[in-house]
Formats: C-alpha cells, sequence, structure tokens
C-alpha cells in the first residue's frame, strides 16, 4: 500500500505537466488583432508578439526581428537574435522587440509538446531491490505448488486403508507448516517501511522524496550527470577582477558603469554583476543609448560633455588589433572568466552606429559564482567512486573551466555536441567528461549510452531542457529553485536547492539497502530450511515434523523484531554486489545450519525410539526439541548476522534473548514446548545435544559462509 500510494501521487504530479503558460495570444484574423485563447490556434493563424510574451506554438517570423530566450529547451540564458524567415520554438520568451508570426504546429506537435509528452511517461526508478524481492517471491512460488501437491498426496496415500478426518487433519497441518515456513513473510513490509523511514530522514534534510525505491537507486548509481547552472554555480554571477589601461582619462569605474547600467535598463545576468559590484548609479546626462544586444555584443549610450562609453566583448568593441588587448583577453579566458570590454570616445553614437576611435579603458573579467558546497560534495563524489560528467548548454572550454575549479575529475576533456550527428554523440558519451552546447535529445541520448555500459546513472538537473535525460535516468534529482516542470518529472527534489544535501541521500539510500540484505537474510533463512526439510521429507516418506505453531518463535524474536531494528540502524558502508547474490549467500548458512540440526534431532528421536523404545522419547518431548532447537539455532545465526557488533547490536540481542526466555516461560504451550524432567537419562542427554548443535551453530554458519565467499572468489 506505502508503494502503491507513493506511485499513484507521482502519476497524478507528472499528468499535471504544462510548459505552455500563457493562456491567451493576439492572432490576426480578417484584418483585425484579436486575443483568443491559446487552444484556439490553427494552422497558419498569424500571431503578434512582443517583448514579455510566451510563444505558445511553434511559428516563423513573417514580419519584424525580436530577440528570445530559450533557455526552457537550450538551457542558455542568452537572448538568441531571430529575424524574418527564423523559426520560434513554443515555450520561449520574447526578451526584447516584435514580430508577426505564422503559425507551424498546434497543439501535441509541437517541440515543447514533445519534451512533455515524453516527460509524462510514467516511469519506476530501475529498482534492483524491488526486482529481487519479486524474484525471490517468483521462485518461492515455483517451489510451493508443486512440494505442496507431493505433501498432500505423499500424507494421505500413508493413511491405512480409508482416508480418515485425523489422517486429513494431519496431512493438513503438515504440508502447511512447510508452506507457511517457505514464504518469506515480511520482507515487503520490511522494504518499504526501511524506505518509508529513509523518506522521513531525507525530508527533514530538506530532500522531498517522490518514489521510494529512488532512494535505492541513488545509493547505486556510479555515474552521476550535472547541469553547470543551479549545481556547481547558482546561476549569478561576480565580477572577478578590473583591469585598468593606461590612458589620459580620468573617470572612476563606477560612474562609467553607473551611468551605462542606468541609461541602457540592461538587466542580463553580466550587468546585474557590474551592478552588484559598481552600483547602477546615474552620474552623466544620457543623449542617446544603444541596449545590449547578443547579435551585436555589446551596448553603448552618449553623455553630454563626456562623449560615449561602450560595454561588450572586446572583439566586438575593438576591431583593430590590440596585442596587449589580445593577451589579457585569452589569460583571462583560459581561467573559465567572462570578460568584458569598457571602452570611451570623445564623439557620440550616430544613427546606433560607434564612434570609430574607441579606447580601451577597463577590462572587467566576470566568474560564474561557484555554490560553496560544490567543491566539498564533488570530493565526496570522487572518494565515493562516482564518476561526474557535466552536460551543459553553455560553451564547454568555459563549462570545462568551472568543473577545474570544482575538482571534477577530468574535467580537462571536453567536447561541443553542436552538430553531431546521434552516432557520435553515443561515442563520445564515456570518452568525455564535459558536454557543452548540447541540446535536450542529445542529453538523453547520453545518459541511454552511459546505461548502456552498465552504468547506474543519475541526472541532476533545473530546467525543462534537462527533463528527457531526467527521465531517461535511473534516478532523477530537481532543484527546487529550477522549473515546475523538472520538479514534477523528478524522483528526487532537493527543497533547499542544495547541492551538498546529495551526499546525505547516498548514505541513506546505503542505510536502506545495506541493512534490507542483512534483515532479509533471516527471512530467507527459514525460506531456504523449509524447502530443504520438505524434499528431504518427501524423499524419505514421512510427514513434514514442523506445524505453524513450532515457527513462532522463531519467526517473531529471531526473523521479525531483530529484522526491523537491523533494517533502521546506521550503515555508511558502499554497496557491493549484487543484493540478490548477497542476500542469499548469507541467507544459505543459517538455512543449513537449521536443516542440519532439525534433521540431527530427528535421527537423534529415531535412534532412541529404535534403542529403548517408543516410550523413551515421547511425542510431546520431540516437538520441544524441534522448537528449541529451531529458535535458538535462528538465535545463534542472527548473534552472527549482527557481527561486527557495536552498543546498538549487542542491546538488540540481549533483549531478542531476554524475550525469547520470557516467551518460553510464559507460553510454552502455545508454542509446543513441554517441561523435561531431567532426572530421566534420556531427557538428560536430550538437553546436552540440544545446547551442544545450538553452539556449533556459531561454527557451521561461519564455515558456510568462508566456503561461500572461497567460491564466488574461484568463481571471478
Amino acid at each position: 500500500m506505502i508503494g502503491i500510494i507513493q506511485e499513484i501521487r507521482s502519476k497524478r504530479t507528472i499528468d499535471k505537466l504544462s510548459l505552455i503558460t500563457a493562456p491567451t495570444v493576439i492572432a490576426v484574423r480578417s484584418g483585425e488583432q484579436t486575443t483568443i485563447p491559446v487552444n484556439e490556434l490553427v494552422l497558419d493563424d498569424i500571431v503578434r508578439l512582443e517583448m514579455g510574451n510566451q510563444i505558445c506554438s511553434d511559428c516563423i517570423i513573417m514580419n519584424g526581428e525580436c530577440e528570445v530566450n530559450e533557455s526552457i529547451i537550450t538551457g542558455e540564458s542568452i537572448a538568441v537574435h531571430k529575424k524574418e524567415g527564423d523559426i520560434l520554438y513554443s515555450g520561449s520568451y520574447i526578451s526584447s522587440g516584435s514580430c508577426y508570426a505564422r503559425v507551424e504546429k498546434v497543439g501535441d506537435n509541437n517541440y515543447i509538446e514533445t519534451l512533455a509528452s515524453n516527460a509524462k511517461k510514467y516511469k519506476k526508478p530501475r529498482s534492483e531491490l524491488r526486482g529481487s524481492i519479486m524474484m525471490i517471491i517468483k521462485v518461492v512460488t515455483v517451489f510451493i505448488i508443486p512440494i505442496s501437491l507431493l505433501m498432500i498426496i505423499g500424507g494421505l496415500s500413508r493413511s491405512q486403508n480409508m482416508v480418515t478426518a485425523d489422517d486429513v487433519r494431519r496431512t493438513i497441518n503438515s504440508t502447511s507448516g512447510a508452506i507457511i515456513g517457505m514464504i518469506p513473510a515480511g520482507m515487503f513490509l520490511l522494504t518499504s517501511v526501511a524506505l518509508a523511514v529513509g523518506v522521513i530522514r531525507l525530508a527533514k534534510k530538506n530532500a522531498l522524496v517522490q518514489d521510494l525505491y529512488c532512494i535505492e537507486m541513488l545509493a547505486r548509481v556510479d555515474v552521476l550527470c550535472l547541469d553547470k547552472t543551479g549545481t556547481l554555480t547558482d546561476g549569478t554571477m561576480r565580477v572577478k577582477a578590473t583591469i585598468p589601461f593606461e590612458n589620459d582619462l580620468d573617470y572612476d569605474i563606477k560612474d562609467v558603469v553607473g551611468s551605462l547600467l542606468s541609461a541602457t535598463g540592461d538587466n542580463n545576468q553580466t550587468a546585474i554583476a557590474l551592478g552588484n559590484e559598481f552600483g547602477s548609479m546615474a552620474k552623466f546626462k544620457t543623449i542617446n543609448a544603444i541596449p545590449f544586444s547578443s547579435q551585436r555584443k555589446y551596448s553603448a549610450a552618449s553623455f553630454e560633455e563626456v562623449g560615449t562609453f561602450v560595454l561588450g566583448a572586446p572583439e566586438f568593441v575593438i576591431k583593430t588589433r590590440n596585442k596587449m588587448l589580445e593577451a589579457l583577453v585569452n589569460e583571462n579566458v583560459s581561467q573559465g572568466y567572462r570578460v568584458v570590454l569598457i571602452a570611451h570616445s570623445d564623439k557620440t553614437i550616430e544613427n546606433e552606429t560607434l564612434p570609430p576611435d574607441l579606447e580601451p579603458m577597463f577590462l572587467i573579467s566576470i566568474e560564474d559564482h561557484i555554490r560553496e558546497d560544490a567543491i566539498d560534495t564533488i570530493k565526496w563524489f570522487k572518494e565515493n567512486e562516482v564518476d561526474i560528467k557535466i552536460i551543459s548548454g553553455d560553451n564547454p572550454i568555459t563549462v570545462s573551466e568551472v568543473a577545474k575549479r570544482v575538482g571534477v575529475a577530468g574535467a580537462e576533456k571536453y567536447i561541443s555536441l553542436d552538430g553531431l550527428s546521434s552516432q557520435e554523440v553515443i561515442e563520445a558519451a564515456n570518452q568525455y567528461t564535459v558536454f557543452g552546447r548540447v541540446t535536450p535529445e542529445q542529453k538523453c541520448l547520453l545518459i541511454r549510452a552511459q546505461k548502456a555500459k552498465g552504468h547506474t546513472v543519475a541526472m541532476m538537473g533545473d530546467g525543462v531542457n534537462d527533463i528527457l535525460a531526467m527521465r531517461e535516468a535511473d534516478c532523477s534529482v530537481a532543484i527546487a529553485s529550477g522549473s515546475a516542470a523538472a520538479r514534477n518529472v523528478s524522483h528526487l527534489v532537493l527543497l533547499d536547492s542544495n547541492f551538498s544535501s546529495m551526499p546525505s541521500v547516498v548514505i541513506e539510500g546505503r542505510r536502506v539497502v545495506n541493512n534490507i540484505t542483512k534483515s532479509s537474510s533471516l527471512f530467507l533463512m527459514k525460506t531456504f530450511m523449509s524447502i530443504c526439510l520438505s524434499i528431504i521429507f518427501i524423499l524419505m516418506g514421512r510427514d513434514y515434523p514442523l506445524q505453524t505453531n513450532y515457527l513462532l518463535l522463531l519467526e517473531m524474536f529471531v526473523i521479525g523484531l531483530p529484522s526491523f531494528f537491523l533494517a533502521l540502524q546506521t550503515n555508511k558502508q558502499r554497496i557491493q554486489g549484487n543484493f540478490l547474490s548477497n542476500v542469499i549467500s548469507r541467507a544459505i548458512p543459517g538455512g543449513c545450519a537449521l536443516v542440519i540440526n532439525v534433521m540431527l534431532m530427528y535421527l537423534y528421536r529415531e535412534f532412541v525410539v529404535h534403542t529403548y523404545g517408543a516410550g523413551a522419547l515421547g511425542a510431546d518431548i520431540f516437538t520441544s526439541l524441534l522448537v528449541l532447537s529451531l529458535s535458538w539455532t535462528g538465535f545463534m545465526v542472527l548473534i552472527k548476522i549482527c557481527e561486527p557488533f557495536n552498543a546498538y547490536r549487542v542491546f538488540l540481542v540481549i533483549i531478542t534473548f531476554a524475550l525469547m526466555l520470557v516467551t518460553i516461560i510464559l507460553m510454552g504451550d502455545t508454542l509446543g514446548i513441554t517441561a523435561f524432567d531431567l532426572t530421566q537419562p534420556v531427557h538428560f542427554a536430550s538437553i546436552f545435544l540440544l545446547i551442544s548443535l545450538v553452539l556449533l551453530t556459531y561454527f557451521i554458519v561461519s564455515m558456510v559462509m568462508k566456503l561461500l565467499v572461497t567460491i564466488k572468489v574461484m568463481t571471478e
């Protein structure tokens, strides 16, 4: 029920996903501009788009020019200049200018809707834990059906003459004892509760889990894919250094930058960084201004009695060769900084044309603001053998330098995916660490290529351009400060947008998986024992000796309670090997010990009866020996599983021991335990044999475990 409720909630959240938020659009119909709902647009409609409008359908510009923010698709916040004949993609925004455009696609055919439709395909995490438990249940079911039929047929065939009610009762008790013993009852509940506790713990650390099993998948991840913005950097920029040039100009940089920003009204990330560093107070009176354009790569303004100041990319501001300027620019770019130049001319702007005699005044280097926690977090993943891949829509050189600064291993291996075919992208996936100029489809291909190499891949993103990759990944992580679309499709959301929360999530997953592996071995120990004993007694032609109430002590105090407490303890160890093989290798030694001790008790009874007669060791005493042998043998296995000991596990063993003793004393009759008369030699010998077998259990389990480890090493 816990799992079902969680999955239904996730599916409903994803169904609500919508990337087009504009409710209406201006369309030209019958020569008049009319505001209509977006869902009423049809092919070949002419729409008017202006600054601030969201593009609601894929269309082609018929008249006018504009700049478009396509970050929802490409991940880049820099505006793209569009002119007549260019395509406008739905979901993008007009950042400046206006145009008339013809609608090319509507509804689900829009590019942005193809992203959304893929995101809406609900996909469970590829959980090894869940798959292994389901496999165990299926295998046990395969054994249960034929064994139960053989036991029923064999039990009834051993009756004398006609089958009586007592024969039927005896057969049912025998068969049900075997079948119920085979069922690993509680494993699903144990797993769900352990994962649910993990969800609660992570919620306290501001991590919202939207699918239970994603905790496990993130703990198994060996490749973590990140977008630069929002993970390594926080999306903001800051001025790193200011380099003045020698000239006769005597202007304060704060006055120059403040006046420029005030005159042009620029509010992009570069302008914000400059404003934070130098302020935006206007010192000079504006005559004329040219706002920043991604096509021009500069902004400029002319001021009374001062002349013109230009701010922009150096190669677009000063077009004549300047070796000193080029050397400074190259030095800063090679370190991953963005550089802008401020130049001056005594002349003013004419017809939006810059004066030709511009002289450099200041070179300003700007850096992406690295998250304070990014370096330590990357270091933690490196120490835990998790490869980091940086996938970004930005320039790969810039991304590579940022990756180097935070300590990403192999950050110097970068490539631009611009113009590469799908096959080339797949081939590059495992050869490089940093990928730049990546489209949403290419991000998805990179994830798929990593998975094809056998990696468990997590994708961490914050934008709509990440959602295809997030759906393809084994585990997807979104940042709360990112887009709602990314949050809706992710398995996990970092509510405080804190990258440093990731190690906590991985550690929580390790705790769950490692502890469930230990605890599950207790359940399968009983399953293994029941299957083996059932087959042995079928071959012997005898009734199965263990009834359902004989297993109560084992199930309650050796398997039930300890397994839950073991599942909730602290465990930061890395996950080693396959869950199923780990559980089976831990369960077989305990199961073997139970089988050996039960069979030795059975053979002991046969020996006593054959030597001293049926009355020497009655059925009630034999039943008591079986129940005590099962229970205390299981307890010794529990001690072995609890190794290495700490205060928590020592306390668990002591409490379990005490509860078993109290239960035997108070409920012995219900459990099938009868008091022994130690004055009788047979009873005394029986108790001595019981204690010896229980003590030997520890050594039997240890030997079988060592044997399995040796076999595993030899096979590898």
